[in-house]
């Protein structure tokens, strides 16, 4: 375990630093409001300490900043000399997470046979009339203003100048007659700048769709109800079988062209029920074991009919499975596309053998490849879109640009169209330890995607030099790193030992066993500076989904002899010369775990921790493939992988996006053809073997067709419970910060607390149209 362990505690960056846990006792007492003095005193007595830094508390105290100032004497005997260390009143840095404490350890050079360190923290009450930055609570939250007009107005100046020069028509021309009305959560925004980012390369275009967030509908910032988007309106019929939405009058797309009620139809005409673009239809799109139906009433207003009640289908909308043409377009899903634009590329407008000359000319073997391709508008900055900012560089290459969107349908309340900054850079970081150096360096605007918490004490380090701050983004109840069982496994070639091995991965008791064997305080503590928590998928605080407070937290505790006993009786008694488990064939039990790199979390590091902690408490052989995204989800929908490392959603939505923990919508994490079988509607894949997953899939059917909300929590609660009675997933850390975003000083509008989710698309319930930059 030494050579994992050193990997991921010397951090390659500005400041480096070494590992270190060594804080024994905290006592911690603030008053609010007070003149008086709060001492903190922490002794370690006996044990090595740091001279070099010092131990640093970081306090928040909402509606306020407070700074804190130590004073540090240490005196530290090195062998051959005694040697004084003093520092004195040393203003630290705050890490803002609204509503509470947070303890930073930065970790410093150690010194050995040291008998006794006391540092003493004193707490300095803020100056008079000083808040936080942004101030935490859901009022600094930016909201949905309906039936409000602006009494004029306003736009870029480099909008203003295009039109003084013929180049665009009027704002009032561009805007719809009823915009969309946002408040920012501070203030009301000045024009300019650029939003720098990092990408990691074409198979990240969630890094912007999230933000931009074109759906029909939309959540508010705490994902707690539906409003108007794109959409102006909506209504619903009593028993949630008829759906009817209207578009804003003189909505346009980003090229200037009227978008109406025919881009929702061509979509559903030529895009969904089109076999060769759509060979199974999107999950969403079924219902009662029938396709919902279409209409359009008028050039405004649409129909929707399910054969039976689709209680969900309205937050289905607003969310990330249905989401838009942006995030969803590249795979004939969205539910709008621009015809005027893609009709020149489809076979029911310019015939069968032009549309596949075009593709052959344009580098593709097909037309549905090349129609696909133009709807894309991460990688075709010529695809007209709905975005606030539009992409003028593609994807594809070292740099992904977006400029605004002169035709953006959302004003603020003061009348200023949307957004105010200029342009989004990402510049390409196909590694991410570079993407993390460079924002250690300051070079990004906002960054909370692919950002290591781990490194969170040279964050803080440097934070003063580069003039940026922390903000925690939490998704409660989330998995950060959970490993899935396929249960329909076939690897290339497949053969007689993948069938042995696949047969022990479908057994509760094998996948409990393995549970029993991960040592899940040692990858909080390298991988997430224990700032993360070693329970289950079922225990929760404040989630209604939660099936009970500690419900199977026996199966998340490390208990090797317990684990080597199931394992025994398992048939799997039996080991080789270099101590790995045999099957009963007499081949040697190997569990290939596929990592995806320059992801989200270090999942391929965390894999072969994993993959140590089996081998040396049960004596289970893993392997450990690292795979670039876009590669491994080929091989994921090839039904190659058997274990899959990867997050999951909070349970709050655990119907909304299923596709973590259900074999449900496109998501085959516990049994790849089992959810082909179920969203093709019996056409594809097969039924899943084992009961369980069939019995979530049934769960799932009545969960998204109720309109009881009773009824909907308590099939939401029976699907984690039963995700957590047969271990599949097995959760390794919970519930630390999903995103730990990196904010420079000069931005404003961001909400804090921001409440993260993948259904909502986080960053896009923090509305970043609205936010805006000092000079």
């Amino acid at each position: 375990m030494e050579g994992i362990w050193m990997k991921h505690s010397i951090l390659r960056g500005i400041k480096p630093i070494l590992s270190l846990a060594l804080i024994s006792t905290f006592i911690f007492a603030l008053a609010c409001g007070s003149t008086e003095t709060v001492v903190e005193r922490v002794e370690v007595p006996g044990e090595t300490v740091v001279v070099e830094k010092e131990v640093v508390k970081t306090v928040e105290v909402p509606g306020q900043t407070v700074t804190v100032e130590k004073e540090v004497v240490k005196t530290v005997e090195v062998p051959g000399e005694t040697k004084v260390v003093e520092k004195v009143r040393t203003v630290v840095e705050t890490v803002e997470v609204a509503g509470e404490t947070v303890v930073i350890e930065k970790e410093v050079k150690v010194f050995e046979n040291v008998p006794v360190e006391t540092i003493v923290l004193k707490e300095i009450p803020s100056a008079p009339g000083i808040t936080s930055d942004p101030k935490p609570g859901n009022e600094s939250w930016p909201r949905y203003v309906p039936d409000f007009m602006p009494a004029s107005f306003n736009e870029a100046p480099m909008l203003a100048k295009q039109v003084a020069l013929g180049e665009l028509p009027p704002l009032e021309e561009r805007l719809p007659k009823k915009p969309l009305v946002i408040e920012p959560a501070e203030s009301i925004g000045k024009y300019g700048g650029t939003w720098y980012r990092a990408f990691t390369g074409p198979a990240d275009g969630q890094n912007m769709e999230r933000p931009l967030k074109d759906h029909m509908l939309y959540f508010d910032t705490g994902m707690t109800k539906v409003q108007p988007n794109i959409a102006e309106s909506w209504t619903v019929n009593d028993d949630a079988t008829v759906f009817t939405f209207t578009l804003r009058e003189g909505l346009k797309w980003s090229d200037g062209v009227p978008f109406t009620t025919d881009d929702v139809m061509f979509w559903v005409d030529h895009m969904l029920n089109n076999a060769e673009i759509n060979p199974t239809k999107p999950a969403w799109s079924i219902h009662g074991g029938e396709g919902l139906t279409f209409r359009a009433i008028d050039s405004l207003t649409w129909e929707v009919t399910a054969v039976k009640s689709y209680g969900l289908f309205v937050p289905l909308m607003a969310s990330v499975i249905v989401a838009g043409q942006h995030t969803r377009g590249d795979g004939g899903d969205g539910g709008f596309a621009p015809k005027h634009y893609l009709k020149q590329f489809h076979p029911d407008f310019v015939g069968e053998d032009e549309a596949n000359a075009l593709a052959k000319a344009a580098g593709y073997d097909n037309w549905v490849q090349h129609f696909l391709f133009k709807n894309h508008a991460n990688a075709n900055p010529d695809a007209p879109s709905m975005m606030a900012w539009m992409v003028t560089q593609p994807i594809t290459g070292t740099e992904w640009v977006f400029e605004r969107n002169p035709y953006y349908y959302a004003v603020d309340t003061a009348g200023n169209q949307l957004p105010y900054m200029d342009k989004v850079v990402l510049t390409l970081a196909e590694d991410l330890e570079v993407l993390n150096l460079r924002a250690i360096a300051g070079d990004y605007t906002v960054m909370g995607r692919h950002i290591d918490i781990s490194k969170l004490p040279i964050f803080l380090d440097n934070a003063a030099d580069q003039n940026y701050r922390v903000q925690f983004w939490r998704q409660p109840e989330s998995g950060i790193a959970n490993l899935y069982f396929n249960e329909s496994w076939i690897p290339e070639g497949g053969g007689a030992v993948a069938e042995e091995v696949l047969s022990f991965a479908q057994q509760v008791e094998f996948r409990r066993a393995l549970s029993l064997g991960i040592e899940r305080d040692q990858i909080n503590e390298v991988f997430f500076l224990s700032i993360g928590e070693t329970t289950g998928l079922c225990r929760g605080f404040d989630d209604p989904n939660n099936p009970g407070k500690y419900y199977g937290e026996d199966d998340v505790v490390l208990n090797a002899a317990k684990g080597n006993e199931i394992l025994d009786g398992l048939g799997l008694d039996k080991k080789d010369g270099d101590g790995f488990r045999l099957m009963p064939s007499g081949e040697r039990l190997s569990l290939p775990i596929t990592a995806i790199v320059a992801a989200f979390e270090d999942y391929p590091g965390i894999s072969e921790m994993v993959a140590e902690h089996w081998k040396d408490n049960l004596g289970v052989h893993a392997t450990v493939q690292s795979l670039e995204r876009s590669l491994a989800g080929e091989r994921d929908v090839a039904n190659q992988v058997l274990i899959d490392i990867w997050e999951s959603s909070g349970r709050d939505a655990v119907l909304i996006t299923p596709q973590h923990l259900l074999a449900v919508a496109g998501g085959g994490n516990p049994d790849r053809l089992g959810m082909e079988w179920f969203d093709s509607g019996g056409t594809a894949g097969r039924e899943p073997v084992s009961s369980y997953i069939r019995e979530q899939q049934t769960l799932y059917t009545e969960g998204i067709s109720t309109s009881d909300a009773n009824r909907y929590l308590e099939i939401a609660q029976r699907v984690v419970e039963i995700n957590c009675e047969m271990v599949n997933p097995i959760t390794t850390v919970m519930n630390k910060p999903t995103y730990t975003s990196i904010i420079k000083r000069n931005v404003h509008n961001i909400p804090n607390p921001l409440p993260f989710s993948y259904h909502a698309q986080t960053s896009g319930n923090g509305f970043p149209e609205t936010w805006w930059l000092d000079d």
